[in-house]
């Protein structure tokens, strides 16, 4: 497990990577004046997370969901009957999610807010139906919508391609200087930017529908290998 923190004015964010079987990235949230913590995704060790955040003096009262999948999710239920958590989903996701405590849904341009934290809702559909990253101050939580030069795939119940390239779009528009952090760590490095994935990343570089689907499938079929490392727009146009 790799830990690495960042310090921003109202909240600290602490990520842990390489979490359980298939190595999850699990984010915490502290608010430094209300003492809380929302978590993003967890999954695999509710017992080692809630001690975590006690033994720094803060209180778990927020579960955040970026999507359905198991590998996010399978200590949502544990965590929030230790703490009495809210749960926090996308509102397309409710017909996925396998969650027996009750949830608020968020939709498109909704904030969420931990003490004097907030942050902003940005709908991702395409590697799930109802995906969501979480827009803070200086940092973007996208769960598995996006990766280092990379992105999720789209094969499970309610993933769609063509939504998947419009997301993409959305995120074009987040700020080059806000840091991107994934679900999992699958790229050549774990520190970036918008900025940087704008400029390097394939799911963010390709400018059409037609060639993003293509090079999506192409992938899917084994005819292109999945990206780790910054791509020009014309060397991914040679693999179509």
């Amino acid at each position: 497990m790799k830990l690495q923190t960042f310090f921003e004015k109202t909240y600290q964010l602490d990520i842990m990577y390489h979490m359980g079987a298939l190595e999850n990235s699990i984010h915490f949230i502290f608010d430094h004046p209300s003492k809380t913590c929302a978590i993003i995704d967890p999954a695999w060790h509710a017992d080692f997370f809630v001690d975590y955040v006690n033994k720094k003096g803060y209180t778990i009262t927020d579960i955040w969901l970026t999507h359905w999948h198991n590998d996010h999710t399978n200590a949502v239920d544990e965590i929030a009957s230790i703490t009495n958590a809210k749960i926090t989903a996308g509102i397309n996701e409710l017909p996925y999610l396998n969650i027996e405590h009750d949830l608020i849904t968020v939709n498109d341009g909704d904030s969420v807010t931990l003490g004097s934290t907030t942050a902003t809702i940005i709908n991702t559909p395409g590697h799930t139906a109802g995906g969501i990253c979480y827009l803070l101050d200086g940092h973007i939580i996208a769960g598995d919508t996006l990766f280092v030069y990379g992105a999720g795939h789209c094969s499970l119940p309610g993933a769609n391609i063509g939504e998947l390239f419009h997301s993409m779009q959305k995120l074009k528009k987040v700020d080059d200087a806000v840091m991107l952090h994934c679900g999992h760590d699958y790229g050549c490095k774990i520190n970036t930017t918008l900025g940087e994935q704008k400029a390097g990343n394939a799911y963010l570089v390709i400018d059409n529908e037609s060639d993003f689907t293509s090079f999506v499938n192409g992938m899917s079929q084994g005819l292109i290998a999945y990206p780790t490392e910054a791509l020009s727009l014309a060397e991914i146009k040679a693999m179509l």
